[in-house]
């Protein structure tokens, strides 16, 4: 676990005492600014590396810059350990902290009541805040993202022939894989769809392994959804000749042999939301929803190495989905 901090106090000692000086009048009391509000971030992994981590901070380093806050960021904060790492965050004054997983969800929820002064934000997925005013999410519509590239590889696979590689089994995951599913079944009918975690959002190799598994056994799109481990997924379909879907930033430049599309998160509009609402002082008890209506999330342009009708299906299909005319729930 690392604790970083983006500000420092400095501190001056002269000899072993404060020397208080004198003109020989007293000087006007001197007006000081309020010291800036402290927020602080979780992030699963490593911010600079991975797809996940990284576009998060990115995000939350301009908020916190806009809004004049004082930050600090926990990287490789486990869900384990979370309970700890937000009690001694909100213990020592930190007035928002942002947990960057639905994975944080069950601590935010068992921690929050202990501490009412202290906002607790989740950017990923809740369906609820569980009536705690000190609650607030940002929920990306996994359902929606689900279906959505299912359909995109369903549509690019000439095998018929699909696979969705997740990390670990928290909530966002599981609305993924579920939808996937869904939209690839709703594209080609008969479309065959393998899922699997590989237990962890760091174990590249692990993902490489059911990858390259998953491809000698026909797959001929791969789904990545495992986060700094999407690595080994990304690299098995650009070594065997696969196919394969940048996840939750634009990834065509580093795979370029591989990647259809990219889903992108608009990261920095539900950032900048939650700094707002807290300069504000409106944050809490809600869940603002992050879904194709909203421009909380797209697909990079243009789609490569499928045909150019797949990439105008693909957004009339999402432009039907955004204004309702497909409820993917149904």
């Amino acid at each position: 676990m690392i604790l970083l901090s983006k500000t420092r106090r400095h501190l001056l000692a002269l000899g072993l005492g404060v020397a208080i000086l004198s003109t020989g009048s007293l000087a006007a009391p001197r007006a000081y600014a309020a010291d800036p509000v402290e927020v602080a971030a979780l992030f699963t992994g490593s911010i600079t590396q991975g797809n996940w981590d990284p576009p998060g901070y990115a995000a939350f380093d301009k908020m916190v810059k806009k809004y004049d806050f004082k930050p600090s960021y926990i990287e490789n904060a486990t869900y384990e350990k979370a309970p700890a790492i937000l009690r001694q965050l909100a213990s020592r004054g930190v007035k928002m902290i942002i947990c960057h997983s639905s994975g944080y969800s069950a601590a935010i929820q068992e921690v929050a009541k202990e501490f009412p002064n202290t906002q607790f934000v989740l950017y990923s997925y809740a369906s609820s805040t569980g009536d705690l005013k000190n609650y607030t999410a940002w929920s990306v519509d996994w359902d929606q993202y689900g279906y959505v590239t299912g359909a995109v590889a369903a549509a690019a696979s000439k095998n018929k022939h699909i696979a969705m590689i997740s990390g670990e089994e928290i909530p966002s995951a599981k609305r993924a894989q579920e939808f996937t599913v869904k939209g690839a079944k709703a594209q080609v009918a008969d479309i065959k769809v393998d899922t699997v975690y590989t237990g962890s959002f760091t174990d590249v190799a692990k993902a490489k392994e059911i990858a390259t598994g998953v491809i000698a056994r026909g797959a001929d799109v791969l789904l990545p959804s495992a986060d700094l481990a999407d690595v080994g997924t990304q690299q098995a379909a650009d070594e065997e000749e696969a196919h394969t879907i940048g996840a939750y930033m634009d990834e065509s430049k580093s795979y370029p042999n591989a990647v259809i599309t990219s889903t992108v998160l608009n990261f920095d509009k539900a950032y900048d939301q939650m700094g707002a609402l807290m300069t504000e002082g409106k944050l809490g008890g809600k869940v603002y929803n992050m879904d194709l209506s909203n421009d909380g999330w797209t697909l990079s342009k243009p789609f490569k190495h499928v045909d150019a009708g797949v990439e105008t299906e693909v957004f009339a299909t999402m432009t039907k989905i955004a204004k309702g005319e497909i409820d993917v729930e149904k």
